[in-house]
């Protein structure tokens, strides 16, 4: 009995959980709305530099997939546009 019991606080749980993310949290078209027209204008400009700086390190990603060496042995090879701290820099190292 108590495992029915906990089995339904758990979905109850889960259940106004993601009633709560979709009463408080806005989607995208909510947001922009929300913007002023000018941040509206930069965030338009920025969305394909984004979008393409993505599918570089999607494309690379999927590209190391491939490979039989481990994670830690594979080249970041990103191209330009893409920032040096997306590019697996070492920090530990001096």
């Amino acid at each position: 009995m108590s495992f029915r019991r906990g089995l339904f606080a758990v979905g109850g749980i889960m259940g106004v959980a993601v009633l709560l993310r979709y009463t408080i949290v806005p989607d995208e078209e909510k947001i922009l709305k929300s913007m002023s027209p000018e941040l509206r204008a930069e965030y338009e400009r920025n969305k394909e530099k984004r979008r393409a700086q993505h599918d570089a390190i999607m494309a690379q990603i999927l590209e190391n997939a491939k490979s039989d060496k481990p994670i830690w042995d594979v080249k970041p090879t990103l191209p330009a546009s893409v920032p040096s701290t997306a590019a697996g820099t070492e920090s530990g190292k001096q």
